[in-house]
């Protein structure tokens, strides 16, 4: 009994018997059907009847070695080991392509047969079509459709065009001065953390987990009216990460939110300081 094999060799696909062994004579018409070459030669010598007793020795098969005589499956079938050295005795230009077959059938490819290659569009184009998708998302002013396009050149093509040139962030079209938390915890009187939290706690932003080119926040509904995400270049590092920053607006409304926390903005400041993150 013998069943399929994925096993091809220059071609020829190579038979198994029901214990897996591999059917030499199909090996011996992939390389030519030499009549010198025929594995019942190759069985006669003394290195192979050799190797053959001692992969019968380590009792990792029933026999390393079976002659079928039943008709259409006729053929003498070897262990995986016997068919490499085969191949060697019959030529070294044969014994490589046989450890070529046993490779491609292990990684699925055919011998010789190159990965193909993922081709990414030029950057422009890329571009193009990212503004053009952007362009249906009506909430998005005309900067957030440009970061957004370029985030998403950058995934197409591997290259950010706003990096490129050098455009580590896009001014807001009212052209006011928007301000890190940090830069609006100095104003206010609380440290960046803090800051976030207050910005939390009004409901102008939400937590979300960021990665290394997203926001660790997203504005809510609320802070659409103030907030704006930004491209901007990473510290100690190459590329660039989205940033969520705010209108100047939006630190008189904070301040309102200290003083009603607790009646005065010392005492809420220390309380969001020691908040849970």
């Amino acid at each position: 009994m013998t069943h399929n094999t994925e096993l091809t060799i220059l071609s020829t696909a190579i038979r198994q018997d029901a214990d897996g062994r591999y059917c030499l004579n199909d090996c011996h018409k992939a390389a030519g059907g030499d009549p010198n070459k025929a594995p019942s030669e190759w069985v006669k010598n003394k290195q192979t009847k050799a190797l053959i007793a001692e992969l019968g020795a380590s009792g990792n098969f029933p026999t390393p070695l079976n002659v079928l005589n039943d008709g259409k499956n006729n053929g003498t079938y070897v262990a995986k080991e016997l068919v490499y050295a085969y191949a060697m005795w019959i030529s070294p230009a044969f014994h490589l392509q046989v450890i070529r077959a046993f490779d491609a059938m292990v990684t699925g490819r055919m011998p010789g047969q190159k990965p193909k290659r993922v081709r990414k569009p030029p950057f422009d184009v890329a571009f193009e079509r990212c503004l053009r998708v952007a362009s249906h998302f009506t909430h998005l002013d005309e900067n957030q459709r440009l970061l957004s396009a370029a985030r998403g050149t950058k995934e197409l093509s591997g290259v950010n065009p706003l990096e490129l040139m050098g455009i580590t962030s896009i001014a807001a079209p009212t052209q006011d001065n928007y301000l890190t938390p940090t830069q609006i915890g100095k104003e206010i009187g609380l440290s960046p953390i803090a800051t976030n939290r207050l910005i939390i706690a009004t409901g102008h932003q939400v937590k979300s987990d960021g990665s290394s080119t997203s926001s660790d926040y997203t504005m809510t509904e609320a802070g659409m009216k103030y907030g704006r995400m930004f491209d901007t270049t990473r510290k100690h590092g190459k590329g660039s990460q989205q940033q969520l920053k705010w209108s100047p607006d939006l630190v008189g409304i904070l301040r309102t939110a200290m003083i009603a926390g607790e009646g005065k903005p010392v005492p809420f400041a220390k309380k969001q300081e020691t908040a849970t993150v």
